[in-house]
């Protein structure tokens, strides 16, 4: 009886140790693909910041109070890349600000909130677009008014701070 008991001990303290090291080489496992994600390499960018893709955008504008929606055909904005990490848009509230401008200062309306909407794809873009004017013009309440690209156009946030030579 004692015999068999120290078999099972013996047992469980094998199996103790099995798993502590399996522990430890998980763990290491982890801390290597946390370091390998640090000194992963960032994509290159050209001068100012700028990146070498592009994306597409589009912008719905209206005045909360009022029937009328604004909005931008797509638009195709060189020279940036969505973040790796999040895919969201860099200087995504400075592409709205520029509707949110253009629509206070050229068309003299008042207190506009500004929505962008963007992919890297042209299909997506394309399907959430037409998503957007079906959801405004299924609403009988509402006017949608197409903005002109010859009128406004998006542009690249630090296209203003390029220095000309």
């Amino acid at each position: 009886m004692i015999i068999h008991h120290s078999k099972f001990i013996s047992k469980e303290l094998t199996n103790y140790y099995r798993v502590g090291i399996m522990r430890k080489l998980v763990l290491m496992t982890l801390m290597l693909a946390m370091a390998a994600g640090m000194w992963a390499k960032k994509k290159p960018t050209d001068y100012y910041g700028k990146g070498r893709g592009k994306v597409y955008v589009f912008g719905v504008s209206q005045q909360l109070t009022d029937s009328v929606i604004y909005i931008t055909n797509i638009q195709e904005v060189d020279s940036i890349d969505l973040d790796s990490k999040t895919k969201f848009l860099p200087f995504r509230s400075e592409f709205s600000m520029q509707l949110k401008e253009y629509l206070e200062g050229k068309q003299k309306l008042h207190k506009q909130t500004s929505c962008v909407y963007y992919s890297s794809s042209r299909k997506k873009i394309s399907k959430k677009f037409y998503k957007i004017k079906k959801r405004f013009l299924d609403n009988t309440y509402t006017k949608i008014k197409v903005i002109d690209e010859s009128l406004f156009r998006f542009r690249h946030p630090l296209d203003s701070f390029a220095v000309e030579e």
